[in-house]
């Protein structure tokens, strides 16, 4: 008679949560789930628990009776050194997130977190817990299925674009052309891919922009979009950039610029950030990365100044981002956008036009480049004048009585309304709405268990 395999050790997490309804709650996602539950409002009575027994990582919230989530944390690794952490707490702060991400946190959730989301990162984490350690204890199964549904809501289907027309509404970059409804139409292919992007071109293109075009269409929209320059990519300031995501309750964009220029520890942290590893463990699954760089790259990887592999695993996506030679036609319509932009940015009362001689001047133009010469002409022909029609000569900056500095790089990039530090709090009801997403998680994570 043959013997049914035995059922594998299920993981044993303990949920230290003051407010009865989340941790009720709580123990419900991660019991039908498959883990087994020890769930706490006091958390002097869940140190006497694990002082007697073992644990594979805790749900802690940060305000508690006796002490707060942090000193119990402290106190806890006393006891269990090895334990892995996830916060969900509606007290979190951006220099508490970092500061606990910083002490090797695996996840931090601001309530109400999303009931997938938080499973999604329990799994992981265990996932990575059990390859450390060579014995794999029971995370109840791999991340959820349906992963790249990301933010949609359930049962969304998005329509499929005309292919006579951009796949989008563009915002930030516009045009009519061939070649740019084409690049639309990439863009919109690659969208909800969680695998890094990487974004091609020549010195001058409107990465930013794009990328920023590409967060706004994604299942990642209604996450922070946070952007760091190649000048500020170290592991303390990326920290910092990235802190906004673990108060998000979706995950986020994340657009490097100027990757073509890092140095070889910039290239280490970079593998570092993809990989989720080092100190940048408690954001896995918290972003998206979309990164920037000229063509200058693929000679630095020629070269043997950038690492290949590295270069094979950020460019498995990649896109080419047009230039303006081969959008003639988007110039003028382009001009009118930057011109309406910089109205905005200075308040200014009067709108600025384009003579008809100034818009043949400006098709007729190579732009070697690209995207931000065209950006610096136009900003330096609005500083000259304070409204009005722009001509050649305005364009040319004769008789000109001020002038913008140079530069090789478009204005300084702005998150989208909406992407601020405060927007990623939401009201009060955050039972409620846990409760709201718990039913589908349910569902999901039972019929996970059972398979």
């Amino acid at each position: 008679m043959s013997r049914s395999a035995p059922e594998p050790a299920r993981a044993h997490i303990l949920v230290v949560e003051d407010s009865s309804v989340f941790r009720e709650m709580q123990s419900l996602l991660l019991g039908t789930a498959g883990f087994i539950v020890s769930a706490h409002e006091s958390p002097q009575a869940a140190l006497a628990v694990a002082a007697k027994q073992r644990f594979d990582l805790v749900v802690i919230d940060y305000e508690l009776p006796e002490m707060n989530g942090q000193q119990f944390m402290h106190a806890l690794r006393a006891i269990q050194p090895e334990i892995a952490v996830v916060f969900v707490s509606g007290a979190l702060t951006l220099d508490l997130a970092i500061q606990l991400s910083s002490q090797g946190v695996a996840g931090i959730f601001n309530k109400p977190a999303n009931p997938k989301t938080l499973l999604e990162k329990i799994n992981e984490t265990l996932f990575r817990h059990a390859a450390r350690d060579t014995a794999v204890r029971g995370a109840s199964a791999s991340p959820l299925p349906d992963a790249r549904r990301g933010n949609a809501a359930p049962g969304y289907v998005p329509p499929v674009p005309a292919a006579d027309q951009c796949a989008y509404a563009p915002q930030f970059v516009v045009g009519s052309s061939d070649t740019f409804r084409e690049f639309t139409h990439r863009v919109w292919k690659v969208r909800d891919f969680r695998a890094v992007l990487l974004l091609q071109g020549e010195a001058g293109s409107p990465f930013e922009f794009f990328a920023q075009e590409l967060a706004g269409i994604s299942m990642f929209r209604e996450g922070p979009v946070m952007f760091c320059p190649a000048a500020e990519f170290e592991p303390r300031r990326l920290i910092e950039i990235l802190a906004p995501s673990l108060l998000s309750h979706d995950a986020g964009t994340l657009i490097v610029s100027g990757v073509e220029t890092f140095t070889a520890q910039q290239q280490t942290t970079l593998e570092n950030l993809i990989s989720g590893r080092d100190v940048f463990l408690t954001f896995a699954r918290r972003f998206r990365t979309v990164l920037a760089a000229t063509n200058e790259l693929s000679s630095r990887v020629d070269a043997g100044t950038f690492n290949e592999t590295l270069f094979y695993k950020i460019s498995s996506i990649s896109l080419t981002v047009p230039n303006l030679r081969d959008m003639k036609g988007d110039v003028p319509a382009n001009a009118l956008h930057i011109l309406e932009r910089i109205r905005a940015e200075t308040n200014a009362t009067t709108p600025w036009t384009l003579t008809p001689e100034a818009v043949a001047m400006l098709e007729a133009e190579p732009f070697n480049g690209n995207y931000a010469e065209l950006e610096q002409r136009l900003r330096n022909a609005a500083a000259n004048q304070p409204g009005g029609a722009l001509d050649v000569a305005a364009l040319r900056g004769r008789g000109a009585h001020r002038r913008v500095p140079e530069s090789d790089t478009i204005a300084p990039f702005v998150s989208p309304a909406g992407s601020s530090a405060k927007s990623f709090f939401r009201p009060a009801s955050a039972s409620y709405q846990f409760a709201e997403r718990l039913a589908e998680t349910l569902e999901l994570a039972g019929t996970m268990h059972a398979a």
